[in-house]
């Protein structure tokens, strides 16, 4: 009879304990999306979008400790970051540069129409900090495929303040700095 009351408490017990919530966030962008009109005199696509593989997980992560890193449980990205970035970049950079960017240009070949200019990017750091902070290291190349040269190279590293704690206004102020890094990549095209 004790072990029966035992089991009984403790499947209450269990019952009643708070089951943590999965939240998951999707990477859009809020800006109006650049549809083919006019035929551009350059066809621009993103080619090559690579991202450090310790952010490349479905869990925000989190730089506890200079060089220490937790990937959170209960707060993940939707879809493979590396897919959402290709999409939210090339909308930010269109709405940015007034022109349609391709997001999933397969080389210089695209479809029918030819790559004139490729946008190659690499993300090494796009985390949250102990001190309050998103913070935002990324690099990219723009490449003439007519001419087959380097046009620009350049980089961004940058850091935003939270708005509030938690991971929502992490999520925010990561997509402030990646908006800027579209704005930086735009004005270079």
């Amino acid at each position: 009879m004790k072990s029966l009351l035992l089991l009984a408490t403790l499947f209450v017990a269990g019952c009643t304990s708070s089951v943590p919530t999965l939240n998951k966030y999707l990477l859009r962008s809020d800006a109006a999306p650049q549809f083919a009109g006019e035929p551009a005199t350059a066809v621009v696509g993103l080619g090559t979008l690579t991202v450090a593989s310790y952010i490349d997980g479905l869990g925000l992560v989190l730089e506890t400790d200079e060089g220490k890193i937790r990937e959170a449980r209960d707060n993940q990205w939707a879809e493979p970051l590396r897919e959402s970035l290709r999409s939210y970049l090339a909308q930010e950079i269109a709405a940015q540069a007034k022109q349609v960017i391709r997001a999933r240009s397969s080389g210089e070949i695209d479809g029918q129409r030819r790559i004139d200019i490729r946008i190659d990017i690499r993300i090494d750091e796009l985390h949250g900090t102990a001190s309050g902070e998103a913070r935002l290291v990324a690099y990219w190349t723009v490449f003439d495929t007519t001419e087959r040269k380097i046009t620009v190279e350049s980089g961004l590293v940058e850091s935003e303040r939270l708005s509030a704690d938690g991971y929502p206004a992490l999520v925010a102020a990561e997509k402030v700095l990646l908006r800027r890094l579209a704005a930086a990549i735009a004005a270079k095209l």
